[in-house]
């Protein structure tokens, strides 16, 4: 068997990420070719692959761009902090998402994106799962040529945009709000009605015994609707700036907020 060239040990362990025991084997059995070996841990890898596709990703990369008069946005899942935080990934995540800027239509989701730029995305996430030995995943992809704000949090875990005509100061704002706050809606009256029915229906259970005259009831069940909802909604939340305002009491009359998309896990 000879010697263990422990330099080409160490040199095929820093460009895989394989096991040390995996990259020893894969040498002996390559003769000591380095590249040789690492055909032979690819192979071993890919076919590994499609056993680790249900494992869980729980950690990710986000970040949107503006290029080209358009917005761009990328989410790639990976499984570990580890791997998130690899110089090796993160170069992965700008290949992918210079590939994505060369789209020039409107992408909402993926089931938007030409057939053959997923089929080299995936070739390319393929082609990097042997290095990264574990599960790595296309999660997200926006392209829109409407007028945005955008918010890239540092860390690249949360990314916020804000679709807006007016002044970009108050997209900004909003932008902070959204990454920070997470609302689920943008106006009371985009709840959805069904959604509204279900809390009157929970509140008008907790006040069923209440001794108090039925049009107060009527205002506690409104009021607690409306606090409830405060948390949930854009424009009802506290503002992360002045806890004493609302977003809506921050917005000229004139500005209007057209859509927002908040991307995290």
């Amino acid at each position: 068997m000879g010697a263990v060239d422990m330099q080409l040990l160490k040199s095929l362990r820093e460009s895989t990420f394989a096991p040390l025991k995996d990259c020893r084997d894969a040498l002996i059995q390559a003769d000591w070719d380095i590249d040789k070996a690492q055909d032979i841990l690819k192979e071993k890898w890919m076919s590994k692959a499609a056993k680790k596709s249900d494992r869980l990703t729980n950690e990710w990369l986000i970040k949107v761009v503006q290029k080209n008069w358009r917005v761009y946005a990328l989410k790639l899942l990976c499984e570990t902090d580890f791997v998130a935080k690899n110089e090796n990934f993160r170069d992965l995540f700008d290949k992918i998402l210079d590939k994505v800027c060369t789209i020039e239509s409107d992408v909402d989701s993926l089931n938007d994106v030409e057939k053959w730029l997923l089929e080299d995305i995936s070739s390319m996430i393929n082609e990097f799962i042997w290095k990264l030995w574990e599960n790595t995943k296309l999660d997200d992809i926006i392209v829109s040529n409407k007028n945005a704000y955008v918010y890239n949090h540092p860390g690249n875990k949360v990314a916020a945009i804000i679709y807006y005509n007016g002044d970009e100061n108050v997209a900004k704002e909003l932008a902070l709000q959204v990454a920070a706050m997470n609302p689920e809606y943008l106006s009371i009256d985009s709840v959805p009605e069904d959604y509204r029915n279900e809390l009157l229906v929970k509140f008008n259970a907790e006040m069923a015994d209440s001794w108090k005259p039925a049009n107060i009831v009527e205002q506690i069940i409104a009021g607690k609707v409306q606090k409830y909802l405060s948390d949930l909604v854009l424009l009802e939340q506290e503002y992360i700036r002045d806890n004493s305002k609302k977003i809506k009491d921050i917005i000229p009359d004139w500005f209007e907020i057209t859509k927002y998309v908040r991307l995290s896990i």
